[in-house]
């Protein structure tokens, strides 16, 4: 089924005030509680040599996708518990994402390019259909990883829908084919991003309220387009 995901730009303020307001009708999520209210999120992004997705998202494509690694650490380590696959397909503002979770043994079979090896793992049949459209994109389209990003989430859920609101901040990126941690990831200086994802009709009327109450408009925002962009500032991307 598909979700819709709205994007806000919020400066340090505007932050402070949503988290406060957004707490009282929602519980922050139980895999946050545990840290303090927030986790670091790590992706390894996946692209063709000529940046298809990164020119999708600037060229303003209705139909895109990404595909990337994630884990909740902030870096890959061997007591790292969960890597995941990830493909994000995006329609405008609905979105679509199929996920699979790999061992630390079919992570390295990825890195080594060895997808026989990956392929022959046992799995659910949508865990195996997952993993095998990743494969087929990687070969399909030539796809390398490219980017390593990562943020600090604070993530909220509404414990009577799948309404799911997450703020994200202290943005970082680097050139790097790895999930382990480069020596020098660059800070890419950006205000926070309220992320609004949910697949109901309507919005709640405080979710409503509250951003009618700071005046916040939606924002056509990639973490990974934003990223790219500063990391090749040296050499702007042609458009």
């Amino acid at each position: 089924m598909a979700r819709f995901e709205f994007k806000y730009i919020l400066d340090p303020i505007q932050e402070q005030a949503l988290r406060s307001a957004v707490s009282r009708f929602m519980a922050p999520d139980p895999s946050a509680a545990k840290r303090g209210g927030w986790y670091p999120v790590t992706s390894l992004y996946f692209d063709t040599p000529r940046l298809s997705d990164y020119y999708d998202k600037s060229g303003g494509y209705l139909i895109r996708k990404k595909l990337r690694a994630r884990i909740y650490d902030s870096s890959l380590r061997p007591e790292t518990p969960e890597i995941w696959l990830e493909i994000k397909k995006k329609y405008d503002m609905a979105f679509k994402k199929s996920r699979v979770l790999v061992s630390h043994q079919d992570w390295e079979h990825l890195h080594n390019r060895a997808y026989a090896n990956l392929l022959a793992s046992g799995r659910t049949d949508s865990d195996k259909a997952a993993l095998n459209e990743f494969v087929w994109f990687l070969l399909q389209e030539g796809r390398r990883a490219a980017f390593f990003i990562r943020y600090k989430r604070w993530p909220y859920r509404d414990p009577h829908s799948d309404l799911r609101i997450t703020f994200d901040s202290n943005l970082e990126a680097y050139k790097h084919n790895s999930l382990e941690e480069p020596r020098f990831p660059k800070h890419i200086k950006h205000d926070v991003i309220m992320e609004v994802k949910y697949s109901k009709d309507a919005l709640p009327a405080w979710l409503l309220s509250l951003v009618q109450l700071y005046g916040l408009s939606r924002a056509s925002f990639s973490k990974y387009g934003v990223s790219v962009e500063r990391l090749r500032s040296y050499n702007t991307l042609p458009r």
